[in-house]
Parts: C-alpha cells; structure tokens; sequence
C-alpha cells in the first residue's frame, strides 16, 4: 500500500523550504512510537519519505511504502490534535492548514504494467536536491544505471516479498535506456551543518527495448514517485515525480 499525506503549511514567524525537511524529520519521529522509531534506525532502507515543496503553497508530503509504515507514521499525523508544530532547533512555530490524503494500492501499479502501453519516453522531475553515492563518493550526473538501481533496491526492501533487483534486468534497462533532454542545475542539501552536492530538475530517457522494458521503468517511476529516490529521501532528498511527455513517440 502506497499513501501519501499532504499537509499545507504556514509558519507563524518566517518562511520555510526543503532546507527545513531534515528538522521535519524529527517532528515526524515525535509523533510515532519510540519501539517502531527504534526499528526504523535499525533499517538501511526506510520504508517512508517525506520533503517539503514549495510554490503558491507550502506543502509537507509525507509518504509510506507499506502498510506497517503508514499505521505507525502516517496515521499519527491524521490525528485532529496534530494542527500545528515546533522545528525546536529554528524556534519557528508551524501551524498545519489542510491535510490531503492520497492512496494506490500496489496491485494497481502491477495492473498498469500488466494492461496499460507505455511511452517510449519517460520523463522525470527531481522535485528537491537529488544525490546518488557510489564507491563513498557523491554522484551529481544522473545516469540511468543510478536511477534504475536506486528505485530496484527500494522497491526491494520495501515490497512485501518482490524482489524487484536483478542485475540482468538493470542490464537491459541500462542498455534500451538513454537520456535525450535535460535541464539540470547542481544545488546542495544543507544537513546538520554539512552541505550534500545534489541536482534538481526535469530529465528525459528514451526507451528503445521492448515495451515490456518500457513498462518496467515506468512501474519503477510510478514507486519512484512514493519512495524518492537516491540518498536520504527519509531526510527530504529526491523527491520525484513523472511529467507529462513533451516529445511525441517515434
């Protein structure tokens, strides 16, 4: 089960933005349980994500992968007491306007990839500061071997019993994919006092495989779209979403 829960927010005293998300993360671990808090460190992946995003509303998304995530995270957060917080570290009050809550079964993502043509263009927004690491070292360049494997494993941890990695799969994803537009700008991700190189815009890749090659990535897209992507997504990172194609098909 994949839920999102948008909550519109407006500061008392002075703006906030995706630079905040890594304090949010602790408002968000004071309203869960302290014995499911504690499971989650224990985690390499969590099975949630959450970014702040900012245009003519400042928005707090707040997303689960599983269903044991969005019992023990999402539904404290749907509480009618939850109307307002404090980021203690900024001293800056927030009160909570709307909530707005989201939810796709993930059998209606397998039925998409079973019933539903995909393009042969998959275009893709990073909606906060992006970042992969490889070898102990930050990766800014997008490439699609990055991108695929990061939402394979994600998916992997977090689905119940799909093992979604396999590394012939990658392979061929790899090799029908290939990046044809871009607008890209390298940004950083201010987190306890260090600042993580990143990117953030919109990209495109071409897929030139099968269309059930083509159907794959999207379904990793569409889980994409809850899990983030890349590193620290729990933290604010990586928050992506599909666009609509800008590109006819070939």
């Amino acid at each position: 089960m994949l839920v999102e829960l948008k909550m519109k927010l407006k500061p008392r005293e002075q703006q906030i933005g995706y630079y905040q998300s890594s304090n949010l993360q602790g408002v968000l671990m004071e309203q869960i349980g302290s014995e499911y808090a504690e499971k989650l460190h224990q985690q390499k992946l969590n099975p949630y994500s959450q970014c702040i995003t900012c245009g003519e509303h400042i928005i707090w998304s707040v997303k689960t992968l599983n269903e044991e995530a969005y019992e023990n995270i999402i539904l404290p957060l749907l509480e009618k007491d939850f109307k307002n917080f404090e980021i203690e570290k900024m001293g800056v009050y927030v009160d909570v306007l709307e909530k707005q809550l989201v939810m796709q079964n993930e059998k209606e993502l397998l039925e998409e990839f079973y019933e539903t043509p995909a393009s042969k263009y998959l275009n893709l927004e990073f909606l906060t500061p992006t970042s992969f690491k490889s070898n102990g070292r930050y990766v800014i360049i997008p490439e699609v071997r990055y991108i695929y494997q990061s939402l394979m494993n994600k998916y992997s941890a977090t689905s119940n019993g799909m093992n979604m990695y396999d590394e012939d799969t990658l392979e061929q994803l790899i090799e029908c994919s290939e990046i044809t537009q871009y607008r890209l700008k390298s940004t950083f991700f201010p987190l306890e006092g260090v600042k993580i190189p990143a990117f953030k815009g919109e990209l495109t890749i071409r897929l030139k495989g099968t269309e059930t090659m083509a159907r794959y990535a999207r379904l990793l897209a569409r889980f994409g779209e809850y899990s983030g992507i890349g590193i620290k997504s729990a933290m604010g990172m990586g928050a992506m979403r599909i666009k609509e194609r800008r590109v006819k098909d070939e």
